[in-house]
Order: structure tokens, then sequence, then C-alpha cells
């Protein structure tokens, strides 16, 4: 009788054993298959913004955007559109989702036919007052994904008068117009402002190449640098975990045999 209830209680303690070693395999390959996940996310969230869709100045601008409109003006309310794709881009990186919404913003233009093209932006009133009776598109819906902007839509506004050349207005907050590829520079200020574009003579038919971006104010370079390493430890770590999780299983067998 004593040697039975020695051997049951020998049984039992090593039922313990195999359960707590188990579950110890169990929780290091859960916990290192979750590390690893975390690390893979970081590294390739960090990836994107080291260079990727970054132009010499620091600015993720768009692919050009090809416009021709019949009218004298090409326009848009929403100064969104500036910032091109970084917007989207936040969407598929970690660093980005974490950084202020940039206001430094770029736009560039050139003309498709011989001639020069005037961009510029102005407060939303003086704008409307300019082209008031003037025929032009107002830019109502877009779309941007990693490459481009997209699925255009316009509004016409019918009108028979004939606008000045836009470069002899004063109200502009910033502008620039000539033959050749075009660059403007602009930080949103608050207030309403409208994007224009035109020929610079301000003869109807304007068609154009446009590209569009923005400049993140923080280091995002040694944000990204600081994800990878995280993402690199995260990763390791979580290999290691799996690892020793995985190897303590054939242990685990044999106990039981």
């Amino acid at each position: 009788m004593y040697g039975l209830s020695k051997g049951l209680r020998c049984f039992v303690a090593r039922i313990k054993e195999v359960i707590t070693m188990t579950g110890r395999s169990i929780t290091a390959i859960v916990l290192g298959g979750v590390a690893a996940l975390v690390g893979l996310v970081l590294m390739v969230g960090g990836m994107g913004p080291m260079g990727e869709y970054r132009d010499a100045d620091g600015f993720y601008m768009s692919d050009p955007l090809t416009v021709d409109r019949p009218t004298h003006a090409i326009v848009s309310a929403d100064v969104n559109l500036l910032r091109g794709r970084y917007e989207t881009l936040t969407h598929d990186s970690v660093v980005l989702a974490f950084v202020d919404e940039p206001d430094d913003v770029r736009m560039q233009g050139v003309a498709s036919e011989p001639g020069a093209l005037f961009l510029g932006i102005g407060p939303t009133s003086a704008v409307d007052d300019y082209l008031g009776g003037v025929a032009h598109d107002a830019i109502t819906h877009w779309n941007a994904d990693r490459a481009a902007i997209n699925e255009v839509e316009y509004a016409t506004h019918q009108g028979t008068a004939a606008p000045g050349p836009p470069g002899t207005e004063s109200f502009w907050v910033t502008s620039t117009l000539g033959t050749g590829r075009q660059t403007l520079d602009w930080t949103i200020e608050s207030g309403d402002w409208t994007v224009v574009v035109m020929n610079a003579d301000a003869s109807s038919g304007v068609s154009a190449e446009l590209a569009f971006g923005a400049a993140p104010s923080s280091d995002i370079a040694a944000i990204a640098r600081t994800t990878l390493m995280i993402g690199a430890v995260a990763l390791i770590a979580g290999g290691l975990l799996l690892f020793a999780g995985i190897s303590a299983l054939p242990t685990v067998s044999a106990a039981r045999s």
C-alpha cells in the first residue's frame, strides 16, 4: 500500500511538472510570436520614411497629375490637396502616423502647351471676386494613393468675362509664373484659401502637369532609425522566445514517457 501511495504521488508530481513545462513553453511561444510580429511591423513601418517618395528638399511629392480644362482657371479650395500623397502614406507608415501633419507644402507645375503657367494661392474671397463671371473649373473631389492623385472631379462655373493676367493681382499670398517647371512653396496658414492654376496671360484652355507634396517638420529619418532599432530588438527577442518555447516541447514529451 505504501509503495502504491508513493508511486501515485510521484505520478501526480510528474503530471504537475509536465503541465508546468507545457504552460511555460506555450507562454514563450505566444510571447515570442507577438514580439516578432510587433518587431516586423515596426521595421516595415520604419523603412518607408527613410527616403522613399521624398525629393531632394524633403517633400513627399505626388506623381504628376495631368489637368486639361477649356476654361480660364482651375481652382481648389481644399488646401489638403497641396499635401498630395502624404496623408495616404500615414496609413502605411508607423512613423508618419505619429508625426504632426505638415504645414509646409509644395506645388509644381509645367504647362503642357508652349507658354507661361501661373500658380497662385490667395484668400478665397479675393479669388472668388477675381473669377466672378469668369469661366473656370473647381476641383470638387480628388483621391490619392501611394503613387498619385487620381479620381479628380470638377464643377464648371460658366461665365463670359475676361480676367486680367493673374500676375498683376496683389492679393496672392504666394505665386509664381513662367515657362518651364514652376515651383511654389507655402506654409499653410489658418483661414480660407484657394489654389489657382492659370495660363499666365489668363487665356482659356489650361493644360498642365501638376504635382503636390508636403514636408514634415520633424526629423523623420531619426524617428525612422529609432523605430527600426526597436523593431529589430523586438524581432530578435521574439525569435529567441519562439526558439526556446519550441525547443522545450520535446522535453515535455519525454517527461510524459
